[in-house]
C-alpha cells in the first residue's frame, strides 16, 4: 500500500536552516567587537555594514530574536516565525541570515517565490554561505525544474567538497531523483553506488525506493521506505520522504 504523509515544507530546507542559522548568527554576533577588515571579505564586509553599526545590546536583542524565530521555524507556528523576522528586518536590514531564515518560513506556507527572492538575496549578502546556496537550489527542486536544479546540484557539490557526510548524501539523493525526472537512469544508478546500506543516513534505501518509483513499482518502493522506518529516526526519514512527496510519487496530507 502507497504511504502517505503528511506535507509541510520541505523538511531538509527547515533543518539545514535552523543549524545555520544558529551558527552563523551565533559566530557573525560573538564577533561583534571585531572591527579588523579582511579584504578578500569585501562583498560580506560591505552587505553587513549596517549590521555592524547597531549597538551591543541591540545586536543580542537580534540574536534573541533571530533564535527564536529558528526555533520556530521547524513547528507548525509559521507566522509567529514571520513576526519575528519582521521585527529583525525592523532592526537590520543587511543581514544575510535573516533572509535564509525568511526564506525558510516562506518555503514553509509553500510561497517558494517569495522563498526564492529571499534566498538570493541572503546569497547576494553572503556568497559565502553554503547552505543557503543549497537552499536557493531547492527551489528549483521544489518547483519541478529538474534541469536547472540537477545543473545547480552538481554544482553544490563540486564546489563543496567538505561537507558533512549527511549533508552530502542529501544532496545527492536529490541529484539522483533528477537524474531520474531527466531519464537519466544511468546517472542515478551511479549515484547509488555511492551509498550504503550501513550509512548513518537512509539514502541508500531511499534512494532504491525512488528508483522503483520512478518505474511505477509502487510496492517494491514502499518496502524500502519500511526498511528505513525500522532503522533510522523519523526525523531523518522525514527529510528524506519529503523530496519522493515533492518528486510526486508519495501522496500527502495537508
Amino acid at each position: 500500500m502507497l504511504q502517505v504523509f503528511k506535507r509541510t515544507l520541505p523538511r531538509s530546507i527547515a533543518y539545514l536552516t535552523v543549524i545555520c542559522c544558529l551558527h552563523v548568527t551565533v559566530t557573525n554576533l560573538s564577533a561583534q567587537n571585531d572591527t579588523a577588515s579582511n579584504p578578500n571579505d569585501s562583498k560580506s564586509t560591505s552587505a553587513l555594514k549596517e549590521f555592524k553599526t547597531l549597538s551591543k545590546e541591540k545586536k543580542e536583542s537580534l540574536r534573541k530574536i533571530l533564535m527564536e524565530a529558528a526555533s520556530l521555524i521547524n513547528g507548525i507556528r509559521v507566522q509567529e516565525s514571520l513576526e519575528k523576522i519582521i521585527e529583525a528586518e525592523s532592526m537590520v536590514t543587511d543581514f544575510a541570515p535573516l533572509y535564509n531564515l525568511k526564506g525558510a518560513a516562506y518555503t514553509k506556507i509553500r510561497d517558494f517565490d517569495k522563498a526564492q527572492e529571499a534566498f538570493e538575496r541572503a546569497v547576494l549578502l553572503d556568497p559565502t554561505a553554503v547552505m543557503t546556496r543549497f537552499n536557493l537550489t531547492e527551489m528549483h527542486f521544489v518547483k519541478k525544474k529538474y534541469p536547472l536544479a540537477e545543473k545547480e546540484f552538481s554544482k553544490f557539490l563540486s564546489l563543496n567538497k567538505d561537507l558533512p557526510q549527511e549533508t552530502e548524501a542529501l544532496v545527492k539523493y536529490k541529484l539522483l531523483i533528477c537524474n531520474l525526472k531527466l531519464e537519466k537512469e544511468s546517472n542515478a544508478d551511479e549515484i547509488l553506488k555511492s551509498f550504503d546500506y550501513l550509512d548513518d543516513h537512509p539514502a541508500f534505501y531511499y534512494s532504491h525506493a525512488a528508483i522503483h518509483f520512478n518505474k511505477g513499482e509502487t510496492t517494491k518502493a514502499s518496502s524500502w521506505i519500511n526498511a528505513a522506518s525500522k532503522i533510522y529516526k523519523p526525523a531523518i526519514n522525514n527529510i528524506y520522504n519529503d523530496s519522493l512527496i515533492e518528486a510526486g510519487w508519495l501522496d500527502n496530507i495537508e
